[in-house]
């Protein structure tokens, strides 16, 4: 299936579900998150704001000794993060972002939770489409990049995407029933292994 006909089916499938459905996934998936090492660790994370029946991260908050921080749209198609100070609205495409805040590099985001459409084992991630993510974590633009991970219904991994050189891929999988790690690492382990 190509990449556009894939995306319309997993956004159309996410969107009907149901928002208890959405609410338990995303209590079940951020309890798995909660168990990583990674996230144990992690001082400052980026996150975002959940829409249209995606897994819902604000679920890890809050946390006593973490900042969570949310993209906000550049005009140059790059995201900054930010440590919102009040209200958010919605930016260009609909998506909460905060009004103000204080804004983070980079640098130092220890892990940054990435919105997904669909992903494969390997890590591999299909998104929305605009390439914010690949634009913002690209190798050419920064050395060292904070972990990617993503968080997914288990109907959202398909056994092997079609890749562009651009794709940024994720270090961390986290769906319903396991955790995916990039092949760097580790494979695959379910929620009861880890």
């Amino acid at each position: 299936m190509e990449r556009r006909d894939l995306r319309q089916k997993m956004l159309d499938i996410r969107k009907s579900l149901p928002s208890a459905e959405v609410n338990e996934a995303s209590v079940e998936i951020c309890e798995a998150v909660r168990q990583l090492d990674i996230f144990k660790s992690a001082k400052k994370i980026a996150t975002y704001a959940a829409c249209n029946g995606e897994i819902n991260p604000s679920f890890l908050e809050p946390c006593a000794d973490k900042k969570f921080l949310l993209p906000v749209v550049q005009e140059n198609g790059l995201l900054e993060f930010m440590e919102p100070h009040g209200d958010l609205r919605k930016g260009r495409f609909g998506i909460l972002e905060p009004v103000t805040g204080t804004v983070e590099k980079i640098s130092e985001i220890d892990l940054v939770f990435v919105p997904l459409v669909a992903a494969d084992p390997a890590g591999n991630r299909l998104g929305h489409g605009a390439g914010y993510y690949d634009k913002t974590f690209a190798s050419d633009r920064i050395s060292i990049r904070p972990p990617l991970v993503g968080l997914a219904y288990d109907f959202q991994i398909v056994k092997k995407l079609e890749i562009n050189s651009w794709d940024v891929p994720l270090d961390i999988l986290v769906t319903d029933s396991q955790v995916f790690f990039s092949e760097m690492s580790h494979s695959r382990v379910s929620l009861g292994e880890y």
